[in-house]
């Protein structure tokens, strides 16, 4: 069995978190070289990606009209990320043609981040060459369009996960260790919220060519960020949601074509009641986040993205009232927990574990954003499963 991974690396300057794969590329032992495909043909090379600049550093907390655009000195195009420098000898081959890289090169892997309402039929060329993939989030502009992706996944040999990359955090994995040891008892209640800069809506048509902020083309803070809350609260509970109510909006005063604000209630299948807000609320660009777990024999918080801490309290076992419990985590725990998640999938892709997310558990986060949606636009609850395939 090989050692080491033939990549293929998928993407466009539009591309979500596309350095930071390169980055992932160049740094990760499992990976032994890399082929680019870009209908651009520019990312093999020193190129700019779409994600916006300005001269000032503080340029977000200062005034703004709403719907004035993008303040004074914001350029369209990001710092220069010098991609051979990066990857070195681990570059080998570009293409502009995907299947042409697919069919030549023939990568073990391949990561993909495109414009999400682009990346379905790149998702399913990947996985009918065989390869594994590994994709940025959401998938796709339409539900429609992943439901064919999880199809193909569901009879490929190869693995498909989404970057949920908070799974790898280890207050995450310490937090759902707790809750499904059963410390809690029967879970009663889950609340969560994630909350981006506001100031991020103001240069809407420039940031990732627009994508971001267009419900049609796959954005939207739903489905974009809090994509891995409605996740976690999966993960960390073991629970599946049975149904979903929703208000989505526009509360910011930009003219978004996809939703800055939302509030979502959900109903499990262990009878577990929840609740989500978020959206891009924040007047800086300090994000704030937090969930809440409450049961029959106790409770557990966290900040899942900052990883701080984790606090509980349980009677399990005791039968009367026993200390608070904290633990404290490191600084390095997120960007350790990230980089801990793409080892868990090239490691699989190795045969050297399981991955560390399945289709099914991606599927179940777009069909839970697209039941909001859904409940929000109609004013009725949703039902949601996977029977839709």
């Amino acid at each position: 069995m090989n050692q080491t991974l033939r990549v293929g690396l998928i993407g466009e300057p539009a591309g979500w978190h596309l350095n930071g794969l390169i980055d992932v590329c160049a740094t990760h032992p499992e990976v032994a070289e890399v082929a680019i495909a870009d209908p651009t043909g520019q990312i093999h090379q020193k190129f700019r990606p779409l994600t916006g600049s300005s001269p000032d550093a503080n340029w977000h907390v200062g005034p703004h009209e709403p719907g004035s655009g993008p303040p004074p000195g914001w350029v369209p195009l990001g710092t220069e990320y010098d991609t051979p420098g990066v990857l070195g000898d681990k570059l080998v081959a570009h293409f502009t043609d995907h299947r042409q890289m697919l069919a030549e090169y023939k990568p073990d892997a391949v990561l993909v981040t495109t414009e999400p309402s682009r990346m379905p039929p790149l998702l399913i060329d990947a996985l009918e060459s065989g390869a594994h993939v590994f994709h940025e989030k959401p998938g796709c502009g339409r539900i429609e369009d992943y439901r064919e992706v999880i199809k193909v996944a569901r009879r490929s040999p190869g693995h498909l996960c989404i970057a949920f990359n908070m799974r790898g955090l280890a207050n995450v994995r310490e937090a759902r260790t707790i809750v499904q040891s059963g410390a809690l008892g029967k879970l009663f209640a889950v609340q969560s919220h994630y909350v981006a800069e506001h100031a991020r809506s103001w240069v809407w048509e420039e940031l990732a060519d627009g994508w971001m902020f267009d419900r049609d083309r796959g954005g939207g803070h739903l489905i974009f960020l809090g994509c891995h809350y409605i996740d976690l609260m999966r993960y960390i509970t073991g629970a599946n949601v049975t149904d979903v109510t929703a208000f989505t909006d526009i509360v910011g005063g930009e003219p978004l074509k996809a939703e800055d604000a939302y509030a979502v209630s959900l109903r499990f299948d262990n009878g577990m009641l929840g609740s989500f807000t978020g959206g891009f609320l924040a007047p800086t660009s300090e994000k704030q986040d937090g969930m809440h777990i409450w049961g029959s024999r106790g409770w557990l918080r966290l900040d899942p993205e900052k990883g701080t801490h984790i606090e509980w309290f349980t009677r399990e076992g005791t039968g009367v009232s026993v200390p608070q419990r904290r633990l404290e985590f490191g600084k390095a725990n997120v960007s350790g927990g990230f980089d801990q998640f793409k080892h868990e999938f090239f490691s699989a892709c190795l045969g050297l574990g399981e991955p560390p997310v399945t289709p099914d558990d991606a599927l179940w986060m777009h069909e839970i954003a697209w039941a909001a949606r859904r409940a929000s636009d109609s004013g009725r609850a949703q039902k949601v499963s996977l029977d839709t395939l």
